[in-house]
Formats: C-alpha cells, structure tokens, sequence
C-alpha cells in the first residue's frame, strides 16, 4: 500500500525540477554562445569569399574562392542552428503553432504545454540517439569530405550535441511543467524581433 505524497515531497521534486532546469538553461546559453560564433565564423568565410572572388576578376593569380566556403558554411550554418535550439525552445521563441498555445486558458494550456513537451521529449530524444550512433558509424567507417578531406564525424558530433541540448532543455520543460514550473522565460532571448 502506497502512502500518498506529502506537501514536503512536493516540494522537494520542485527543487528538484528546478535544479534540473537550470542545468538544462546552463547547457543552452553555453551553446547558444557557441551558435553566435558560428554565425561570425560563417559571416566571415562568405566574406572572405566574396572578396577574393571579387579580387579574382582584376588581379588573375588570386584565387577565385577558399575553396572550403560551401562547405565549411553548411556545417557553420547547422551548427548555429542546433546549438541555439534549446535556448530558442526555453526563452519561447521557437516556431509554434500559435494559435493552439494561446487559444488555451488555465487546464487546457498546461494539458497542450505537457503533451507537446511530452511529444518533444520523445522525438528529440530519439534524435540524439539516432545522431550519436550515426557519428559513431562515420567515426568507425574514417569518413571525409570529397572536397576538403574534413572527417566527417567533426560536423556531426557538433549536431549530435546540439541536439542532445536540446532533449534536454526539452525533458527539463516536461519535468518543469509537470511541477507546475514556469517553462518560458523570455529574459534569455532577444528584447525584440530584430535583435
């Protein structure tokens, strides 16, 4: 037989959710900084690139490109967007159907806010499990680049991790709510649309 939960049990797996969510917020803001440096490295490759392609066109012993620009982009770009999810997700900022999330009041909100973190936990989870296993089979295979040699475990590690942060921040928002936590906090995004 079972004894039912005490106001002092309660409180504890609030502590305990709310420590879990500030690991979950420290991981995001580390990754989101590391997503900013990606979006400067990327600026500044295609601004390389433009440059000696424009330079090129009058001095002919310049060479046209790096070389690496697309590439090393597309792995940037990806890297800025995983890495920056899970804050995205915490300070509410990601793309949502907007409508559902405040057509609801009291009951029927938090019942959306658990199932769709519910449903998020699962499919991210799943993700980065998918993800670490498939860099671990590049690892294992000494896959590289066609054109620059890169091995390709690097880039995928960095999605792999960027994405396990966001299971994270995800399981820290279903424990949060769950608790009866506040999910959203808006103080970790940008104060407007433009920033």
């Amino acid at each position: 037989m079972t004894t039912p939960a005490q106001p002092g049990d309660v409180s504890r797996f609030r502590r305990y959710a709310a420590a879990l969510q500030r690991a979950a917020d420290l991981f995001a803001v580390g990754s989101a900084w590391i997503a900013g440096a990606c979006i400067a490295a990327l600026t500044l490759l295609v601004l390389l690139d433009t440059i000696l392609a424009a330079t090129s066109r009058y001095i002919p012993s310049v060479p046209s490109g790096t070389g690496i620009g697309w590439e090393y982009s597309a792995y940037l770009m990806g890297a800025a967007f995983v890495l920056g999810a899970g804050l995205t997700l915490r300070a509410g900022l990601q793309l949502r159907v907007e409508i559902l999330m405040t057509a609801g009041k009291g009951k029927a909100a938090w019942g959306m806010d658990l199932f769709s973190s519910a449903l998020g936990s699962l499919v991210t989870v799943s993700m980065a499990i998918w993800l670490a296993q498939f860099t671990i089979r590049t690892y294992g295979f000494g896959e590289v680049s066609e054109s620059s040699f890169t091995p390709l475990w690097i880039p995928r590690l960095v999605l792999t991790i960027g994405v396990s942060i966001l299971a994270f921040q995800m399981i820290a928002r279903l424990v949060t709510c769950i608790t009866g936590g506040i999910v959203t906090k808006p103080e970790l995004g940008a104060q407007s649309a433009i920033e």
